[in-house]
């Protein structure tokens, strides 16, 4: 009689989860297909949307899970309730970004091959900023390798597979496809590019270089030499031009002179010796930084003392390149601008009109042992003592 019993309850108990769990699913369609056609404006902001009886009867569910439905949206602020009116979408425009909850960001690098655990320290400090951001929000990333069309991925960004899109570095062939989703209103940011008005961060390079100039002027050295990689894209040839603009204002006029590019192949034909040959009297060297490995062996054949005879700060901080933390380094702040991307997009996705201007973010410059005031500097100030 027991053991009849048991089952009873064991049937009941089971056919109620069975019920409950298809509930769940009902209930998670409706929320679907609502958030769906609010964020892909077919339903207009003017008239209510259908009642909770008419929502129930169409998905099989109570009023009452009805109720907790447009609740969650509520929450995630796309809708609102008037009494004695119905519910109502709220209109993009006026969505607080507070209350609006991320799903998932895509992220594009360049040369990305499918396997994460082969990304550069540059990379990861991004994505670090981007994840921790999407995690404080409910989201997460999802990182892809390059070459999927426009009409792909404003079909799947139509279906919710994803709320926005931070492109890092894209090549030039990527920028039909991101004017193209832009014109749809998908939610982008770009990353040391600028296209069309698509919100884009930068590094600002020219506050940082001139920190590095001042300090060392500061110091006493007056002969610095930049070494840079020969890209021709504009964030290349602006910190060079920059980079002669402030050397300018110290009263040098020919500061093309001081301002060197090398490739990585450069180190078997003596870029580093061209520098000394006609530079025999730097004192400070400020290099990219893919480029200190080749350097800094250079100037151990020359048996240039470090920081005595020179002074050396890279642009750019990475550990792949740079195994020495005594180096300083004017760093990127790498993982302050995935942060910030990743906030562009929910600011997209609540209000869908920031602005297309390029935003800059300032960087740290790190001292290290590597830098000190010059010889020269010393001997003139102590005979100035005496």
């Amino acid at each position: 009689m027991n053991n009849i019993k048991n089952e009873s309850i064991q049937l009941m108990t089971s056919s109620v989860a069975n019920r409950r769990m298809k509930d769940c699913h009902k209930r998670d369609r409706l929320e679907q297909d609502l958030r769906k056609m609010i964020l892909n404006n077919e339903l207009d902001c003017i008239n209510p949307i259908s009642t909770e009886m008419e929502l129930g009867k169409t998905y099989g569910l109570s009023r009452n899970t009805v109720r907790k439905a447009l609740q969650t949206l509520t929450d995630e602020g796309l809708l609102y309730k008037r009494h004695g009116r119905g519910t109502f979408i709220i209109p993009p425009e006026t969505r607080s970004p507070e209350r609006v909850l991320l799903n998932k960001i895509l992220v594009f690098l360049p040369d990305y091959n499918g396997n994460a655990a082969e990304l550069a320290s540059y990379d990861r400090r991004l994505l670090s900023g981007i994840s921790d951001y999407a995690f404080l929000n409910r989201g997460k990333l999802e990182l892809r390798p390059d070459g999927d069309s426009a009409g792909r991925l404003l079909d799947q960004y139509r279906n919710l597979k994803f709320d926005g899109i931070i492109w890092e570095r894209p090549a030039q062939k990527y920028n039909s496809v991101i004017e193209k989703l832009h014109c749809h209103n998908v939610p982008q940011v770009t990353i040391s590019r600028t296209i069309g008005n698509v919100p884009s961060l930068f590094f600002d390079y020219k506050t940082g270089i001139q920190d590095v100039l001042h300090f060392l002027h500061s110091i006493g050295h007056r002969q610095i030499v930049f070494i840079d990689l020969p890209n021709p894209a504009p964030i290349f040839m602006d910190r060079r031009k920059v980079f002669e603009e402030e050397l300018r204002k110290t009263g040098i006029t020919d500061t093309k002179r001081f301002v060197y590019t090398m490739t990585f192949k450069d180190k078997n034909t003596g870029g580093i010796n061209q520098v000394f040959s006609e530079h025999p009297d730097v004192t400070a060297l400020f290099c990219c930084v893919p480029l200190i490995k080749e350097i800094w062996g250079r100037l151990q054949q020359r048996k240039c003392r470090i920081p005595e005879e020179l002074s050396l700060i890279t642009l750019g901080e990475n550990q792949e390149y740079l195994n020495d933390d005594s180096i300083g380094s004017l760093c990127e702040p790498r993982s302050k601008i995935g942060w910030r991307a990743a906030e562009l997009i929910r600011l997209q996705k609540s209000r869908r009109c920031i602005a297309g201007e390029p935003e800059f973010l300032a960087g740290e410059l790190i001292i290290r042992k590597s830098c000190r005031s010059p010889l020269h500097f010393f001997s003139n100030n102590i005979a100035a003592a005496y």
